[in-house]
């Protein structure tokens, strides 16, 4: 939220905020708890500008293309070219003195131009530093001054010496969305409160009850809905001194009529919106829930569906609004309007959140309504813009409000405070002034109880609701900075750790171990995450998604983290490989949600850091994370991983395995993510990927006892076996396993060959089998039981040496 710290201090009619300098403020601010981002100049510099009349404007005497003019400053009739195309005799411009210094330290003077002697220059928008006011075109008009301001400085006309104090409003602080709620915590501060200047509204003879009426229908939607009539306008550009300001606080001029409700807004944090009167059928507002399906063009210009969640703003005949969040295209103010509706209203939190996150649709107003707005500014807010309104354009207010409140509004929360409770959180005692002190002054009602004291929120507060919150406020109020610093009552004593807890670190040390960086991603996807492969019958809908691009739980850990390693990739990362150990959903029998905790791993890129000794690192692929996968079960669970075919849908058809413990069973998967996900992802690289059940990873490990190193030499045998296409490696390592041979250690698979020499439909397998035991083994004892084996792999499965 920007702040204007000149609005900020006239909010203080004691000139208390005078006197603590901007950067000051934001410093004790954010101690109080109102994190400032930054404070910065609200305008860029510039010095030596005057508001100037033009009196006279003629053809430059040797320039098609210039314009020479005559422009009265206060002090005397200078003479000026200029090369815009709609300078305007008697309009007032900005106007550069000889002298003067523009943004960028441009420095005017006197110039000749086409033999002509132009003192200063007629400025643009751009040129003062107010890009969003004018064209760069076009000399800038400065609106809503007249001749008694001819030859006043134009930083002090506009009033565009101010400092802007950026705030991060946290999602349960929407008081602080207003200049006011601001206000109320600087006020702590300096020891004063704020005050709103007086309104200034004056009704005329005609009733608005006479011209339009308001029915709701939507009570849970709209609990309360005001309205006042302003006729007889004129819309046009707002004075020059509130668009800058508006400009400022990050907000686009529209119109006067406009711009005054953001005023307001921006002012006391209560949103409003105008209707073109004319527009509305009927003579009627009718606010309404919406039905499934319904459409509605907002003010964007895009067509909206709409849900029964959602309200409407209606005329007698269609759609005019959307509550809470953006008006309508057809009963937009324009420059043809005469008559004004004005809306002030108190929409339900919960609703106008729920419509802004399923339309994907934020504006100021849903920001503001989202968080809750004071109820009991209602009414206030209406006023002051409609006297604003009347005032900028020219109007008259009808007496009287429209309005209809069927609804109940929030209640204002009472909660009790214990003196021995706060003195335990805080760490020092507080008498009861103390303690009653901040909360009054930030707007609680306090009462004192026999054990501390009792506190009304005020209406602006929905924050404060337990005990705790009130603690909070008395702390941040109080400083933070005295919280005495004491030592523990007792020694610290090392915690013992779960066996998850050691489960958890241990696994989390084999992934490191393995070059994995840990991540933390979100739990929320969209349904097709996976593609044609996504399991959309097991996916469990959130009910308030963040967006709609992620409205459903993830059903396994991996998709979020290889986004983030596609992420990285896209930012220029030559090698990422990223481990979580998260948890995933799918929907279960009857409606149940099963949830488990999963060991995800994602690898793209380089093998290898890059090195002077290659100019091409190998590619990250199956292979290594084949290698991965099996140091990371092994160190968890001291286990080496055997791995099967695996024929998920969402990995590579040729490139996947499944994660077999020889006593644990299937501990997961791995392997390359399907081309056609890698494709809707836009990611040139192989992405590897892994999900391994964490509860078997981290089961306590089985005690392992030692064995001494064998004393006699292994004995090693190569065999090469012709099989079948269709036979998978795995396949043949388990068949010589499973032959019996006595003192076979390990079996290692070291060359796949296919060849001239060999049948279209068959390949050689390389395999290097090591014998060993605790006796040194001759060759009769190895070879007469190897060519039993081979003869019974030939006899009964067609296998041949090659």
């Amino acid at each position: 939220m920007r702040i204007s710290h000149r609005w900020l201090t006239r909010l203080f009619p004691d000139g208390a905020l005078d006197a603590l300098a901007v950067d000051e403020l934001a410093r004790r601010l954010t101690l109080q708890g109102l994190e400032v981002a930054e404070v910065r100049p609200a305008f860029a510099t510039f010095e030596g500008v005057v508001l100037g009349r033009v009196v006279e404007a003629g053809p430059h005497p040797n320039a098609d293309k210039l314009t020479l003019c005559s422009v009265v400053t206060g002090d005397g009739e200078r003479q000026v070219v200029c090369g815009a195309p709609n300078v305007e005799v008697g309009a007032l411009y900005g106007y550069a003195t000889p002298g003067s210094r523009l943004p960028g330290d441009r420095e005017i003077g006197r110039a000749e131009i086409r033999g002509v002697e132009s003192e200063g220059m007629l400025c643009s928008a751009p040129e003062l530093g107010l890009d969003a006011l004018g064209s760069a075109e076009e000399i800038w008009r400065v609106p809503g001054v007249d001749e008694n301001d001819v030859g006043r400085d134009l930083r002090e006309a506009l009033d565009l010496d101010d400092a802007i104090i950026d705030i991060e409003v946290s999602s349960n602080r929407g008081d602080e969305l207003s200049h006011l709620g601001v206000a109320r915590e600087a006020g702590w501060i300096v020891g004063s409160s704020p005050e709103l200047p007086e309104a200034g509204l004056q009704e005329c003879d005609a009733r608005a009850g006479d011209r339009i009426g308001v029915r709701v229908e939507d009570p849970a939607g709209c609990p309360l809905y005001l309205g006042r009539l302003i006729e007889g306008i004129e819309v046009g550009p707002s004075p020059g001194w509130l668009q800058a300001r508006l400009t400022a606080l990050g907000m686009r001029p529209v119109n006067n009529v406009v711009d005054a409700t953001n005023w307001t807004m921006l002012e006391l944090g209560q949103p409003l919106h105008p209707f073109d009167l004319d527009r509305l059928a009927g003579g009627r507002v009718v606010v309404r829930a919406a039905e499934e399906g319904e459409s509605f063009v907002t003010l964007d210009g895009h067509e909206r569906v709409l849900g029964p969640r959602m309200t409407l703003i209606c005329d007698a005949e269609e759609p005019i609004a959307l509550g809470g969040v953006m008006g309508g295209l057809e009963s937009e103010v324009t420059g043809g309007t005469t008559n004004v509706f004005l809306e002030s209203a108190w929409f339900d939190p919960d609703r106008v959140a729920r419509t802004s996150r399923e339309l994907g649709l934020v504006s100021e107003a849903s920001t503001r309504f989202a968080r809750g707005v004071d109820p009991g500014g209602v009414e206030r807010a209406l006023d002051r813009a409609a006297a604003l309104i009347a005032r900028l354009a020219g109007g008259t207010v009808a007496a009287g409000r429209v309005e209809d409140a069927p609804g109940s509004l929030p209640e204002r929360a009472r909660v009790g405070l214990r003196s021995g409770r706060l003195a335990d959180v805080v760490g020092r005692e507080f008498d009861a002034g103390e303690a009653a002190g901040p909360l009054e002054a930030i707007g609680f009602e306090v009462e004192p109880e026999e054990e501390g004291l009792s506190a009304v929120a005020p209406g602006w507060r929905f924050d404060v609701s337990r005990e705790a919150d009130l603690i909070e406020e008395v702390a941040r109020l109080t400083g933070y900075d005295a919280i005495p610093l004491e030592p523990l009552p007792a020694p610290p004593v090392a915690p013992s750790r779960r066996a998850t807890e050691r489960g958890l670190a241990r696994v989390s040390r084999a992934a490191r171990g393995a070059g994995f960086d840990e991540a933390r991603t979100l739990s929320f996807v969209s349904s097709g995450v996976l593609g044609e492969a996504s399991p959309v019958d097991k996916l469990i809908e959130i009910k308030n998604p963040i967006s709609k691009a992620q409205g459903f739980l993830r059903p396994y850990v991996f998709p979020t983290l290889a986004e983030a390693v596609v992420h990285n990739l896209r930012r220029g990362a030559d090698r990422v490989k990223l481990f979580e150990v998260g948890h995933a959903f799918r929907a279960g029998p009857e409606g149940t949600v099963e949830e488990r905790r999963a060991v995800a791993l994602a690898a793209a890129g380089e093998r290898e850091p890059l090195h002077w000794s290659r100019t091409d690192p190998p590619e990250y692929d199956l292979y290594d994370l084949l290698g991965d996968v099996e140091e990371i079960v092994a160190e968890s669970t001291g286990e080496d991983p055997t791995f099967a075919s695996g024929e998920r849908e969402y990995l590579h058809p040729g490139r996947q395995a499944e994660v077999v413990g020889r006593a644990r069973g299937t501990i997961g998967f791995c392997g390359e993510l399907h081309p056609g996900i890698a494709d809707r992802w836009d990611v040139d690289a192989r992405l590897l990927v892994a999900e391994l059940d964490f509860a078997m990873l981290a089961a306590p490990l089985d005690l392992v006892s030692f064995e001494p190193f064998p004393r006699e030499p292994a004995v090693e045998r190569d065999l090469a076996l012709v099989v079948p296409d269709d036979v998978r490696a795995r396949e043949v390592v388990d068949a010589v396993r499973a032959a019996g041979l006595e003192n076979l250690e390990t079996v290692e698979v070291f060359d796949r060959y296919r060849g001239p020499q060999l049948p279209d439909d068959r390949y050689s397998l390389g395999l290097r089998l090591t014998f060993q035991a605790g006796r040194t083994l001759t060759d009769e004892d190895v070879d007469a039981p190897l060519e039993k084996m081979v003869e019974s792999l030939e006899r009964d499965r067609g296998w041949t040496l090659r």
